[in-house]
């Protein structure tokens, strides 16, 4: 039977932090759900990242299909630019729904601007601007009296943590007032909202709650400690209400794409391949002054932390990613002063993916032979104020892509061990290999949270082993009664009322 299914996103949640607090009453409309439905640490994407995570629910497809693997994507002379959904191969899941008849809202999924038409409404989610976000296109004036908005103003600046949590708590607001809305006065079979503030706080006040992290402040943790709880709760309200107002029929999806913990140290991954002789720079003017500032401490982590300083951090938000990136590369080193001739490898993107450089390294097995002596050289990286190694898994591509899109792929990737993670917003941001992470204090982690529940399940019964992203398309898909397209990588966890 075709049923109704209500998924609610909370970018970044991780048991970690809602086990305890549901568990000690605080968190009442998640404890009823678990309590009549399955749940289980859902295994992220790798890279752990926003925008490869949301991309694979949403086609239940691995990134060697969509082709998404960050928020930016390169041309063939590493110029970057924000990747969009146009980006994207392989439909999603409300289009797929859309077509068999189904009525469809989603609100603030990331990666999803442009909106594409469907049988309803699509708000995008960041990144996107500020116009043209909403299909249908007359949506959009309606969002903007009613106060909505993607994301808050401000960038979390240390020090005005006050300011950043407002900011977060009213966008969730208008966020959670326009869903409630919508779902009350339009048709739907499928509803979807995601809730980013989870993700935006945890990156901001993480040193709050790890007394081991360098960024510590005992007098100021239980505050922070109180406010995050407290926005927690009003999520939980908030889900509380979209539960109720969508019916005693609906399954209720509540998902996150990774999962967080304390971030400690930055690893920048191209001073390291400089480092190993694997990446060259140009011998020009130009690139050898940018180089001899760099060395200096020129950088561009620097000059953003003097920025967040004098609170002029959200100068970056107005730029835009693409804005940003281009003049950054006129003043410091970028892809444009890496000589491609020379260079063996670089890293581009999220979170430290490593390229081969196929122009310079011709043959499978100079290729083959260049991968393994990368992955040993990664291996053995340590951390020279501790002396331990920072890389816990080191992969190759083949080994968890799989698709048309391979060749997007990075060629080796690997997984910090926790605290570490390496830098993705510029790929020159250090003229250090490790640098102290002074700006947000907490990352992604491996695997988030899924509860499925229904109120003719019983529970709490947990998913093993641990579903994937690809996992929860073809589950709603299975559960209001569309077939799964065959190219989907995913399988639905649910058959009837049990796990498959």
């Amino acid at each position: 039977m075709a049923r109704r299914v209500l998924v609610i996103g909370l970018d970044g949640a991780t048991f970690d932090l809602l086990m305890p607090w549901i568990e000690a009453g605080e968190l009442p409309a998640l404890k009823e759900l678990l309590e009549h439905g399955y749940y289980g640490y859902l295994r992220s994407t790798i890279p752990m990242f926003t925008p490869t995570a949301w991309s694979s629910f949403m086609t239940g497809m691995n990134p060697g299909r969509h082709g998404i693997t960050g928020f930016i994507i390169y041309d063939r002379r590493g110029r970057p630019r924000v990747a969009s959904s146009l980006n994207r191969r392989g439909d999603e899941i409300w289009i797929i729904l859309s077509r068999h008849g189904k009525q469809v809202i989603v609100i603030n999924v990331p990666m999803t601007y442009p909106p594409k038409p469907v049988n309803g409404i699509l708000i995008s989610g960041f990144p996107a601007p500020s116009h043209g976000f909403a299909y249908p296109p007359e949506l959009e004036p309606w969002l903007k009296r009613k106060g909505y908005r993607i994301q808050p103003g401000v960038e979390y600046e240390p020090g005005r943590e006050d300011h950043f949590i407002s900011e977060v708590r009213a966008v969730t607001r208008k966020r959670a007032e326009v869903a409630l809305e919508l779902m009350s006065s339009r048709p739907w079979d499928f509803f979807m909202v995601v809730f980013t503030g989870t993700d935006d706080l945890q990156h901001a006040l993480w040193r709050f709650l790890d007394e081991r992290h360098p960024l510590h402040e005992p007098s100021r943790a239980p505050k922070y400690k109180r406010e995050l709880l407290s926005y927690y709760k009003k999520v939980d309200e908030i889900i509380g209400r979209m539960v109720a107002e969508a019916g005693p029929d609906a399954y209720t999806i509540v998902m996150s794409d990774h999962g967080f913990g304390p971030l400690y140290k930055f690893i920048h991954v191209n001073v390291w391949l400089m480092l190993c002789g694997l990446l060259k720079l140009k011998n020009r003017f130009s690139t050898r002054l940018k180089a001899l500032l760099y060395s200096l401490g020129l950088t561009p982590e620097n000059i953003y932390y003097l920025m967040s300083r004098l609170h002029l951090a959200s100068i970056r938000q107005k730029l835009g990613r693409e804005r940003g990136h281009e003049l950054l590369s006129k003043l410091f080193l970028s892809t444009d002063d890496v000589d491609w001739e020379r260079s063996l490898a670089f890293s581009l993107g999220s979170m430290g993916q490593i390229y081969i450089n196929r122009r310079r390294v011709r043959g499978l097995k100079a290729y083959f032979r260049l991968r393994r002596y990368i992955a040993n050289l990664l291996r053995e990286l340590r951390d020279p104020e501790t002396g331990e190694r920072v890389v816990e898994r080191v992969f190759f591509k083949e080994q968890i892509y799989r698709g048309p899109l391979m060749y997007r792929m990075p060629d080796v990737i690997f997984l910090p061990k926790p605290g570490y993670i390496s830098f993705e917003e510029y790929e020159f941001a250090s003229n250090k290999v490790f640098s102290l992470s002074r700006s947000i204090s907490g990352t992604h982690r491996p695997y988030g949270v899924l509860i499925i529940s229904h109120p003719g399940l019983k529970g709490p019964v947990e998913l093993r082993p641990p579903p994937r992203m690809e996992d929860i398309a073809p589950t709603i898909l299975k559960l209001m009664g569309v077939p799964v397209p065959r190219e989907m990588d995913g399988r639905p966890l649910l058959r009837g009322e049990g796990p498959s």
